[in-house]
């Protein structure tokens, strides 16, 4: 599972508690580190932590967050601020800032800024040959899927959709998307505008319907029929028929 380490550099123990709170509402995330005195957040947070997250406010005593982020930029992957001004967004972008959350820091603005990084992340997983990574029809979300595993991939109304023996799962890919992806591997072969399938999961073939382990039942188009006659290895047309 992707997790990543977090730190929290605000002046006001209340702030931190806050932001925790938030924090918490995505289990990808885990605090590490938290200080209220910038100074010690400069010694203390080094590249052997490995933040993936720090959240920082811009108005603190003694050091700014901004000169703190930009002495921190190098040790972290993402510096989000936080801060009660508007004025210094700015100079934040300035510093390579992924966000910049105004406070009182609204849930719904958080879990979006989070939900792009998730994203970011995500993409950046090693991906196995048996692992096929598609966007879920929750934002930011992603599901892994065991490519052997999968029986059909089909469109229903609007929806795209990826079948396996025990699950179901709803995806904002489109089919030719996934089509480009799987073209590699000679399993999966479309068959009509709305479907794809994985030949080793067929069960029989009558007339234009092919029968799939789990019972699903799919058309096969005349303009598709000769690459699964190819696929298969039938002799002849007539055979197929």
């Amino acid at each position: 599972m992707l997790t990543l380490k977090c730190a929290i550099v605000d002046d006001e123990n209340f702030a931190i508690e806050l932001l925790s709170d938030h924090i918490k509402l995505f289990q990808e995330l885990n605090v590490v580190k938290s200080f209220t005195d910038p100074a010690e957040a400069l010694v203390k947070i080094t590249p052997e932590d490995r933040i993936d997250i720090l959240f920082l406010d811009i108005d603190m005593p003694g050091l700014s967050g901004l000169e703190l982020g930009m002495r921190l930029k190098s040790r972290v992957k993402y510096i989000i601020f936080t801060t009660a001004f508007s004025k210094y967004a700015l100079e934040a972008f300035g510093v390579r800032a992924q966000d910049y959350l105004l406070k009182p820091i609204e849930k719904i603005k958080f879990i979006e800024s989070i939900q792009e990084i998730l994203e970011l992340e995500k993409r950046r997983l090693p991906v196995s040959k048996d692992l096929l990574f598609v966007k879920s029809n929750l934002k930011g979300k992603f599901v892994g899927i065991k490519i052997s595993q999968v029986i059909l991939i089909y469109i229903e109304g609007h929806r795209l959709f990826i079948v396996e023996k025990n699950q179901k799962y709803e995806t904002t890919e489109s089919l030719k998307n996934i089509e480009q992806r799987l073209s590699d591997n000679l399993n999966f072969l479309r068959i009509h505008n709305s479907n794809i399938v994985n030949l080793e999961k067929i069960i029989k073939i009558e007339g234009n319907t092919i029968e799939l382990e789990g019972k699903y039942k799919v058309p096969i188009s005349e303009k598709y029929k000769p690459k699964l006659i190819n696929a298969i290895g039938v002799e002849s047309r007539n055979n197929f028929q």
